[in-house]
């Protein structure tokens, strides 16, 4: 019970669970729900319910946010939010689990191309999909499918039938989840650089240059607004991806340097950047996820590029909206 100064007092019911995972929290509402209704037959007033557990996921914590509910685990995650009295504690604890248990032999990451593979394959292929199917499509390893699935399933960022069949994505929801594993800036080979004539002209000559090259980031972010919608931000740097970024800095003429880059040069952490690329006005682009999850994990305004990127997916492409 939390009693205010003024004698205004409520309860806060609490869940302790050993191991929860975001696909479980649906459940834990529900019982959270029929013990609050129950209280308030008895004639207690429930003003909160929270979960308790050892460890709460960023993924698990986003469910029981949309459900309204508080958590708290031995890692110092604590989310309290109460109307009367009015209470709001908040408190960052670990993104990651120090607890292991040795028996434990699921997928935790999304690290690695496979997993990148199944990902963005997961945010552009056709549903219903099977394991083994989406194995083909991805260009992966059918264990790799297994795995990679389970571990999106737990995490709710998936709707799978009976059988295994994938028969939903919640696209923003994955991207959310691969973003906490995949970082741009860390999982490719960056070379700052810089055009010293400005990005127009790297632009235009990205068209002329033989080399395979990808854009993503803020420029390709722009290739996917409708043509009468403002970006967030003004173009102030270009993210190209190939796989000899010298050889592309001699052809556009960039020069390396340490401060007032223009142009980050990437080698891609796999060639699914490439395969998954969208040919337009005669620049290849990173595919819409690879982009977004690019954005979420750059530098400067690039997460509102990202959001504003996600704003017209989900107008245009199912799956996108939370």
């Amino acid at each position: 019970m939390i009693a205010a100064p003024d004698g205004v007092e409520t309860w806060v019911l609490v869940e302790g669970k050993g191991v929860v995972v975001p696909r479980d929290v649906t459940r834990v509402a529900q019982q959270l729900a029929e013990y609050a209704a129950a209280a308030a037959v008895r004639g207690v007033q429930v003003g909160g319910m929270m979960l308790a557990t050892p460890f709460v996921s960023p993924t698990t914590r986003a469910q029981l946010d949309q459900h309204g509910l508080g958590w708290f685990d031995l890692t110092g995650n604590l989310r309290l939010r109460l109307d009367r009295p009015a209470v709001f504690l908040d408190r960052v604890g670990a993104d990651r689990s120090g607890f292991r248990d040795p028996a434990d032999r699921l997928l935790k990451s999304l690290r690695g191309p496979a997993a990148a593979k199944v990902v963005l394959e997961l945010c552009e292929t056709s549903l219903p999909v099977g394991v083994r199917d989406l194995a083909a499509r991805a260009q992966v390893g059918a264990a790799t499918s297994v795995r990679v699935l389970e571990l999106l399933d737990r995490e709710a960022t998936i709707v799978r039938s009976q059988d295994g069949t994938v028969v939903a994505v919640r696209k923003r929801s994955l991207i959310d989840r691969w973003t906490q594993d995949y970082k741009v800036m860390a999982s490719n080979e960056i070379v700052a650089a810089l055009d010293p004539r400005g990005l127009s002209h790297a632009m235009k000559a990205l068209s002329t240059v033989e080399a395979r090259v990808v854009v993503t980031g803020s420029a390709a972010a722009r290739a996917y607004l409708p043509d009468d919608m403002t970006p967030v931000s003004p173009l102030v740097s270009l993210s190209l991806y190939t796989e000899d970024p010298l050889e592309l800095m001699d052809r556009l003429g960039l020069k390396t340097v340490e401060r007032g880059t223009n142009v980050l040069v990437l080698r891609p952490y796999d060639e699914v950047v490439h395969v998954k690329s969208r040919h337009i006005n005669g620049i290849d682009y990173a595919a819409p996820a690879q982009v977004v999850a690019d954005l979420l994990t750059g530098p400067g305004r690039s997460s509102e590029e990202a959001e504003q990127l996600i704003a017209v997916l989900e107008s245009s492409e199912p799956g996108w909206d939370r």
